[in-house]
């Protein structure tokens, strides 16, 4: 394993890979444009420069200058580069440390060299010192499963609220609700909304007050991780019902968290938020240019916000997935233990005992159940190349884990997932079933 404390160090061709300081902010933020940008030349995406700056300026709650690995060449210009953001998750309740690998890229003349996979190395080793049980990334398709990493957590999704619907919105006049800015006196209500936001998610991230304010009152405006956040309240007595956040961007305003408080209905707090953002792009679009789109993206393939304007959207692009890749999955499972516990102690096999072998033909797990509860997590030696109770080939087991397809799915789409009996097949629909998820990574 690469120690992360193992830098500098002298590559091929006078190349050198090391850790950034806060010396190459600037230069660090041009490259991370240049590289990362669809059309640089016509359309710099300048807001790379500012996420990058945002990252290693001291002001972010978990990562700095010495979070980015670069390579700089002979003349010590940089032509490669990545970054690790440390957070937190729950799954189903539980927080877990996740490490995310972000803004990798390296300059054309010098790709397929193994550039990233050396920084890669570096920064699974960082990860896994600061106990990080999960690394996560969001990037193109195929190319991070070269790393262990599978597209196996939910990510994406919208819905569209067309202009035409948008236009035939129509409220109380007295409106009995309001809309104003947060401010920073509202976050205790912010963190409280937001669990509600996440409670129907199996995977969230867990956004802390100093997280929240980072987003919120610090992050560079011009980054789509700044948080524009909107309480909307009763004009009576100012009582809040709910809220909302969404993101500007050329095309179309993302609405991209919502939620009620308890006792307040979420189809009013949705139906103030989509008039407000319709009155957005009519006060904003200047005569003559096209109106930008009104999209709840709520980064899921199913949110109560969707349950609450049925007829108002439409169904506009199928979530994508996050890549995980979970190094020790033994070590996971065990810190999940209460959630898979829980799940047996509501179910058709409460209380059972028993051993559940999973053939993943790589590694082989058998979870040990008494009572209801995992006494051990071990492994099992396989007689033959399909023992076990249950084969997932590769990283298939991954999407059962997360949610992200059931092992109906995985049977549907892999010929070589194989359950063995009927007790493990209710055992594995139990442990783990299909849900949903959402996570707004720190960035």
């Amino acid at each position: 394993m690469n120690e992360p404390n193992n830098l500098p160090r002298a590559l091929d061709d006078g190349l050198t890979l090391r850790w950034a300081t806060a010396e190459d902010v600037e230069a660090l933020a041009h490259f991370n444009v240049a590289m990362h940008s669809d059309d640089y030349e016509n359309d710099p995406e300048i807001w790379l420069a500012d996420w990058t700056r945002d990252l290693m300026s001291g002001r972010h709650p978990t990562t700095g200058p010495g979070d980015f690995t670069v390579v700089t060449d002979v003349a010590g210009a940089i032509i490669s580069s990545l970054c690790l953001i440390s957070q937190t998750w729950q799954y189903d309740g539980i927080p877990f440390a996740v490490g995310r690998p972000e803004l990798i890229g390296t300059h054309p003349d010098y790709r397929r060299r193994g550039l990233v996979k050396r920084q890669m190395e570096i920064t699974h080793s960082l990860s896994a010192a600061r106990g990080e049980l999960v690394q996560a990334i969001t990037g193109i398709p195929w190319y991070y499963r070269r790393f262990g990493y599978e597209l196996a957590l939910d990510r994406g999704g919208q819905r569209l609220l067309p202009y035409d619907r948008a236009q035939r919105l129509k409220r109380p006049d007295p409106d009995p609700f309001e809309v104003r800015p947060a401010t920073e006196a509202d976050l205790p209500l912010l963190q409280t909304l937001y669990a509600i936001f996440t409670a129907p998610f199996l995977v969230s991230r867990v956004r802390d007050a100093r997280e929240l304010h980072y987003e919120m009152c610090v992050a560079l405006e011009r980054t789509v991780n700044r948080r524009q956040f909107y309480v909307v309240q009763r004009r009576a007595d100012g009582e809040p019902a709910g809220y909302f956040e969404f993101f500007t961007h050329p095309e179309g305003y993302y609405l991209r968290e919502i939620a009620a408080r308890p006792g307040c209905s979420l189809r009013d707090v949705a139906l103030c938020a989509a008039h407000y953002l319709f009155r957005q792009v009519v006060e904003k679009t200047p005569e003559g240019k096209p109106r930008p789109q009104i999209i709840f993206a709520l980064g899921c393939r199913h949110h109560p916000a969707y349950d609450a304007l049925p007829r108002l959207l439409q169904p506009d692009r199928a979530p994508f997935a996050w890549y995980v890749r979970v190094p020790d999955l033994r070590a996971f499972l065990r810190h999940i233990a209460p959630a898979l516990e829980r799940r047996l102690a509501g179910s058709v096999i409460a209380g059972f005992s028993g051993t559940l072998r999973l053939n993943l033909f790589t590694e082989h797990l058998a979870l040990v159940f008494e009572q209801g509860r995992l006494k051990e997590l071990g492994s099992f030696v396989p007689e033959r190349l399909e023992a076990g109770d249950a084969t997932f080939p590769d990283l298939t087991f991954l999407h059962l884990l997360f949610g992200h397809r059931s092992l109906q799915e995985l049977r549907h789409a892999f010929a070589d997932v194989g359950v063995r009996s009927e007790e493990a097949e209710v055992l594995l629909d139990v442990l783990f079933p299909s849900r949903p998820s959402a996570v707004i990574g720190l960035g």
